[in-house]
């Protein structure tokens, strides 16, 4: 015996329409339909149900690609407005940048919470939304394609959470069916059954986020992952220890003058200690250059006013020490 939606009817050519019973009811302007149907066997249902689930895989998987091919089409259309040379390429930034702060769909790197559920991230898209359309980030595009490709982007993410209702949805009353099911046989299927089938319904969901932030967000940089591990700030004139880790030249010259000479990071021995002028990433210098000129130059000009400001001091101590 097993409930479900009207669309969810069963096709079973073993059953006579006195075997299926379809009762209608209203609660609350909300009309559900519940549908029964009495097998003869467990084997008719098992078989059954496996075909509901080998139809729903089925669907993911020619949804998935379809989903994936409309996103490698934006991803195609954003690579064009979000060049460094094109004058959207700031705004851009910024949309991403408050997307991904959104948590609209997974948490920050470290934060182990479970994933949003699909009421959960359409709140927080909706927020999202709102976000951007009160500080007017749609209207600063120069380009009219952007505001189309914005609205694209806002579109895949309303897709995203309707998917997520529905695989939500569908668990919910697969976890009913089987309990319903060992309720009136005394079996254990609800254990046992998904040990035969794989049902997952995030899988499809989370490859498809995965898609939006490596083909859509990701094709924006963000400076948070530049940044320097020491001062937080980007790591201008980037020095790559042997260690692999990166910071910016005048946090590692500082680090020396403390006696600081093992990594920072994953205290690699003598990892401070062993850097020069050789270590220095000029590709990711470059990088830096072009895709961050506006953070590039505050950090040179902090740097240079906190290099004046000690060279001050130095002046002023040696001064004091001449004094009689």
């Amino acid at each position: 015996t097993g409930s479900g939606s009207a669309a969810a009817q069963p096709a079973c050519s073993e059953c006579t329409g006195s075997d299926i019973k379809i009762e209608t009811r209203t609660a609350n302007d909300v009309q559900e339909t519940q549908v029964t149907m009495r097998l003869q066997t467990d084997q008719m249902f098992f078989d059954q149900l496996i075909r509901y689930i080998q139809r729903s895989q089925e669907f993911e998987k020619t949804y998935r690609q379809q989903y994936n091919t409309n996103v490698s089409a934006l991803g195609s259309e954003l690579t064009a407005v979000t060049s460094p040379y094109k004058r959207d390429f700031e705004v851009w930034r910024e949309v991403f940048r408050l997307y991904i702060d959104a948590d609209v769909w997974e948490h920050s790197e470290g934060d182990f919470r479970p994933a949003n559920t699909a009421k959960e991230g359409q709140e927080r898209f909706e927020k999202f939304m709102r976000h951007v359309d009160k500080i007017g980030l749609a209207r600063q595009f120069r380009d009219p394609l952007s505001a189309k490709l914005l609205v694209s982007f806002f579109k895949l993410n309303s897709e995203l959470t309707h998917l997520k209702l529905l695989q939500e949805m569908n668990e919910l009353a697969m976890r009913k069916i089987l309990k319903k099911h060992d309720k009136r046989t005394q079996l254990v299927s609800k254990t046992q059954f998904p040990q035969i089938i794989t049902i997952d319904a995030s899988t499809l969901t989370k490859a498809l986020i995965y898609t939006i932030h490596t083909e859509l967000v990701g094709v924006v940089p963000q400076i948070d992952d530049y940044l320097c591990p020491m001062c937080l700030n980007i790591a201008w004139r980037p020095l790559r220890l042997d260690c692999a880790h990166v910071f910016c030249s005048r946090c590692v010259v500082k680090a020396s003058r403390r006696c600081i000479f093992d990594c920072p990071v994953c205290r690699a021995k003598n990892a401070i200690y062993r850097a020069s002028v050789s270590n220095i990433d000029n590709a990711l210098l470059n990088f830096l250059k072009l895709y961050f000129p506006k953070e590039v130059k505050e950090k040179q000009r902090d740097t240079q006013q906190e290099i004046s400001h000690e060279e001050t001091r130095a002046i002023v101590a040696a001064h004091a020490k001449e004094r009689p």
